[in-house]
């Protein structure tokens, strides 16, 4: 009776021990399963439309042009425009990937009647609006509004920042627009904008 009870309590003990064990392992397999929260990298995506407007408070700056050139190496050729005083915003952008970009003016939502796009390598500096140009689009849009489509083939580098700069064609536009981005397009944060008139900006050089 005393060998039965004492392999008895043996028995038990060591199924205590591998249910104790199984437990164990168990939790450190579900405890291995759960997502690193503590590294994740949260990525603030547009994934909705860029929207904002142009108005009499806005900075201005001289417009420049292309004739259809992009240079992911920010030397696109560009050329002055007649146009001087044009109101703008800007955004800085990054991408996940090297597919091509797109940032399409919709028409749901703008009504600026003529909008210009241009994407900058750098900061972009109202003074000096032929610098670092990468692409720039006045008409690809529905109407004459802007679009940079996977047509123009703009691919950017992942983990550097760009500026994109939307404006009107002429002056004295205002209004509201909407941006559509591609799903490999995210906001890097925002950028300040100081408003700069371009009369200032010509009284700085006179």
């Amino acid at each position: 009776m005393r060998f039965t009870n004492k392999l008895l309590r043996r028995t038990t003990a060591a199924l205590s021990m591998a249910a104790f064990l199984a437990l164990g392992v168990g939790a450190s397999q579900a405890a291995e399963k759960l997502p690193d929260l503590m590294n994740a990298k949260a990525r603030a995506s547009f994934n909705t439309p860029i929207a904002g407007s142009l108005s009499l408070d806005s900075g201005t700056y001289d417009r420049i042009y292309t004739k259809g050139d992009v240079d992911a190496d920010c030397g696109a050729e560009t050329f002055d425009s007649a146009n001087d005083g044009m109101y703008y915003d800007i955004y800085c952008l990054q991408v996940d990937d090297n597919q091509p970009i797109e940032l399409i003016v919709d028409a749901l939502g703008t009504n600026i009647f003529d909008t210009v796009l241009t994407l900058y390598c750098t900061e972009f500096d109202p003074r000096f609006p032929d610098a670092n140009v990468i692409a720039f689009d006045d008409d690809s849009g529905e109407g004459t509004l802007s679009a940079l489509t996977a047509a123009h083939d703009v691919r950017l580098q992942e983990g550097h920042e760009y500026t994109l700069v939307i404006s009107t064609y002429g002056a004295s536009m205002t209004g509201d627009y909407v941006i559509q981005p591609s799903s490999n397009v995210y906001d890097c944060g925002a950028v300040s904008q100081e408003h700069t008139s371009w009369g200032h900006v010509k009284g700085l050089y006179r």
